[in-house]
């Protein structure tokens, strides 16, 4: 079973994904921001996924995924950056930092979760 890390300030946001996935057997850790998202993976180094938001407070989005990509232990670990924010240079941003994939809220479940199993498929 794949364990997924849910980082959004909002619960309703959280709930969501949730409901998305573990239908589909992938465990979910929450977290509210970046730096609690950093305290769930010092404690559990099985997480497959992380599903960022990038407005939270204290940690951003992107300042999360930057600190993560820093270390060894997660250079390779899938993320995707599920936002309200459409611009081209936050999408710029996110990738510099380390994302491999951006998704735009509202994203339908089935296409979040298409994207999440094509992210942890072996080659």
């Amino acid at each position: 079973m794949h364990k997924i890390l849910i980082v959004d300030d909002s619960p309703t946001a959280r709930k969501f994904l949730v409901l998305a996935l573990r239908p589909k057997n992938f465990q979910c850790i929450e977290a509210s921001d970046g730096f609690e998202a950093l305290e769930k993976l010092a404690m559990d180094s099985d997480i497959s996924l992380v599903i960022s938001d990038l407005n939270m407070p204290n940690m951003d989005g992107i300042e999360f995924i930057g600190t993560l990509r820093k270390d060894p232990q997660y250079r390779d670990l899938p993320v995707i950056m599920l936002t309200t924010e459409a611009s081209t240079e936050n999408k710029r941003l996110v990738y510099e930092a380390g994302a491999n994939l951006y998704l735009v809220k509202p994203s339908p479940a089935h296409v979040i979760l298409f994207k999440v199993q094509s992210l942890l498929e072996t080659p």
